[in-house]
């Protein structure tokens, strides 16, 4: 791996002295890292350690008192506009709040805003677990994610206030794991292109009124964030799904649609160009028979709606498809879920399925398993966040396995 520039932030929590240990073995490596900490992690950790381990003076200050140098002057553009990398560890409630909400009022927030948009972002939440579960800190995360940034952790375990749950700051080895991963040069997905289907689809009454469901969409975004980090380029088609839950990067096609006809003509438009397909929207079954142009008046008594069945998807682009076209799709279950996923399997001639279940739709996890064409037995993964479930299925590409 060749050398590169890392940028860590820390902020204030008692998790700050582990971030010693990863700017100490990233120099090691033989990277150019340099730490920026905000007033808070002062309180914590001596700035002077930092500058031990990295080898080079921390920048705490938007305003320092003796620069020697234009770059010096303006300690929020530079290194910040020259790194390859950003870690911020840990991440804390106040600081997750700054960067999601687009902040410049500390030195490390200011960071942030000058970041290359080429610069790779992780962020390592560690806080108490009631603060963590905070509705609002749970939103500034999905915002973090939502635009391309990495998130690992937090842990489940004993904290440093006593209580015990999800707030521990990830690992060291994971947070260099990732780290690792993230520079590296080898992309085995690099050449490769991916069709992913994503999100519900919307079958409309009239304007106003439609057939839908609640799927998010994330679980579609987090599989183009991993294939796109693996080389490949992505077209993303996806039905209506707050922007957040959209993937954003410049190897990612998007492509909007609404229903579920507007998304199997849209994707038979991407089919001779892709290496694989992915089939994880939640397409609406039905259809209304017939769509007014106008919003149809409220009526004091019953009404019968006939709905038609949409297509299946699945189904019909792979009867489409050039046979080299490896294709994974869903199995979303209430019961015999199993039973169910094999007969989607053979009836899709899908070459592999992701069986998961109710809780886990519009929710940022879920239990999954997987089940190839030619086996008998399901892999079970068990409750994984849907990053990491991406990870998984995403390893299970032609070029991965």
């Amino acid at each position: 791996m060749k050398a590169k520039n890392i940028l860590v932030g820390v902020s204030g929590g008692i998790a700050a002295y582990k971030a010693l240990d990863v700017v100490s073995t990233l120099r090691k490596q033989g990277h150019n890292v340099q730490v920026v900490m905000t007033k808070a992690a002062t309180h914590f950790v001596q700035p002077l350690s930092f500058a031990a381990v990295s080898g080079h003076p921390v920048l705490h200050t938007l305003w320092p008192e003796k620069a020697r140098t234009l770059k010096e002057e303006y300690p929020h553009l530079y290194p910040a506009t020259e790194t390859d990398l950003f870690l911020l560890l840990p991440a804390t409630a106040n600081t997750l709040a700054k960067i999601a909400g687009g902040f410049g009022s500390d030195l490390l927030s200011t960071c942030c805003l000058s970041l290359p948009a080429t610069c790779t972002k992780i962020f390592c939440p560690s806080m108490n677990v009631e603060m963590w579960h905070n509705e609002q800190v749970q939103e500034n995360a999905q915002k973090l994610k939502s635009k391309g940034w990495v998130q690992l952790g937090p842990e489940n375990g004993h904290l440093a206030c006593g209580m015990t749950g999800e707030g521990r700051l990830a690992s060291v080895d994971t947070i260099l794991t990732e780290v690792a991963s993230q520079l590296s040069e080898h992309q085995p997905l690099a050449g490769q292109r991916l069709l992913i289907l994503s999100g519900p689809t919307h079958e409309h009454l009239d304007p106003v009124r439609y057939i839908g469901n609640p799927s998010s969409g994330q679980m579609g975004k987090a599989l183009a964030l991993e294939a796109q980090r693996l080389g490949a380029e992505v077209s993303f088609i996806s039905g209506p799904v707050p922007p957040e839950h959209l993937p954003q990067n410049p190897k990612i096609t998007l492509h909007a649609v609404v229903s579920a006809l507007d998304m199997l003509e849209t994707a038979r438009t991407q089919l001779p160009h892709v290496n694989a397909i992915i089939y994880v929207a939640a397409v609406s079954d039905y259809r209304p028979e017939t769509t007014l142009d106008e919003k149809m008046a409220k009526q004091d008594h019953a009404f019968e709606l006939r709905l038609v069945p949409n297509p299946d998807i699945a189904a019909t682009l792979n009867q489409e498809k050039p046979a080299h076209i490896f294709s994974i799709g869903f199995a979303l279950q209430t019961h015999e879920g199993e039973k169910q996923a094999i007969q989607k399997l053979n009836a899709k001639a899908l070459d592999g399925i992701v069986l998961n279940y109710a809780d886990s739709m519009g929710s940022t996890s879920g239990n999954f398993s997987y089940l190839a064409k030619g086996q008998t037995h399901f892999e079970p993964w068990g409750a994984l966040d849907k990053q990491a479930a991406a990870h998984n299925i995403i390893a299970k590409l032609p070029a991965l396995s």
